[in-house]
């Protein structure tokens, strides 16, 4: 056997154990949130569904935290779009100096450690009385994850033909045609794709969302957390499961219909 097909072999291994350091964790938490009872063993006792009833219908602590974290996903990806999108195409379209110090600023929150920015944002909130609020909270993660959008959109932007533009400009198109009609559509991918990013990691976010809804609502981290007083249960491990899942759906529908290489940096200039 030669090197080269050696070196395959290893790091054919090398990839399966790390698949395997994966998916036992993943194994242990579905078995767990089978259990009849009240507590986790695995594997499961008395194995059933009935805590996935509990957490996705019958329990309503576990219902509305469910649903409270769908709005701030939800609210806070949109948010963060439309708040990125007014900058990544200023800083694209003109380069200038305002543009780098907006967009520097949009992208501070999500370089700040997160307890830092979250005690911040409770005493901002309680001055302003919406502390406990849960607009609050999809304005937080907004703010602090419109750094994901602005990424993805610029690099949209930035992967436009030129020749594109010209050819707009040279048939007498205006501005507003030209974005409606050239920029807005090839940069749709990187839009939904940057709206999923602030999704997903809005629905597993913990840290920011303690500090600003002050006990008035629980999303299901929150919710999770609060629960620890009564040790673990199988519940908790079908939120984990969800968690998982609404991971996997996303960043499998940004690799499906985004452009996953350009999104992760690879240079596609000589491709």
């Amino acid at each position: 056997m030669g090197r080269g097909a050696l070196m395959r072999v290893v790091g054919s291994l090398y990839m399966a154990f790390c698949a395997l350091l994966l998916a036992l964790p993943i194994a242990v938490v579905c078995g767990a949130a089978l259990n009849g009872g009240r507590s986790m063993f695995f594997p499961p006792r008395d194995p059933t569904l009935a805590r996935f009833g509990e957490f996705f219908v019958s329990e309503p602590v576990w219902t509305q935290a469910l649903g409270n974290s769908v709005i701030v996903a939800v609210g806070a990806a949109s948010l963060a779009v439309l708040l990125a999108w007014p900058l990544a195409y200023l800083l694209w379209s003109t380069g200038s100096k305002l543009s780098r110090t907006l967009a520097a600023l949009g992208s501070m929150p999500f370089a700040v450690p997160p307890i830092v920015f979250g005690v911040g944002l409770g005493f901002f909130w309680s001055f302003l009385g919406g502390l406990g609020a849960l607009w609050a909270g999809v304005v937080s993660h907004a703010v602090l994850l419109m750094a994901l959008p602005m990424v993805t959109i610029s690099i949209g932007l930035q992967s436009i033909d030129r020749a594109h533009l010209d050819a707009a400009a040279t048939m007498g198109a205006t501005e507003s045609v030209t974005f409606r009609t050239v920029i807005l559509p090839q940069t749709i991918p990187y839009t939904i794709s940057g709206f999923f990013f602030v999704l997903v990691l809005s629905f597993n976010e913990f840290i920011v969302m303690f500090f600003v809804s002050a006990s008035g609502y629980a999303t299901v981290t929150l919710q999770i957390f609060n629960s620890l007083r009564n040790g673990y249960t199988p519940t908790m491990a079908v939120a984990a499961i969800t968690f998982i899942a609404v991971s996997v759906l996303v960043f499998s529908a940004v690799a499906r219909w985004g452009d996953l290489p350009r999104l992760m940096g690879a240079d596609q200039s000589n491709s």
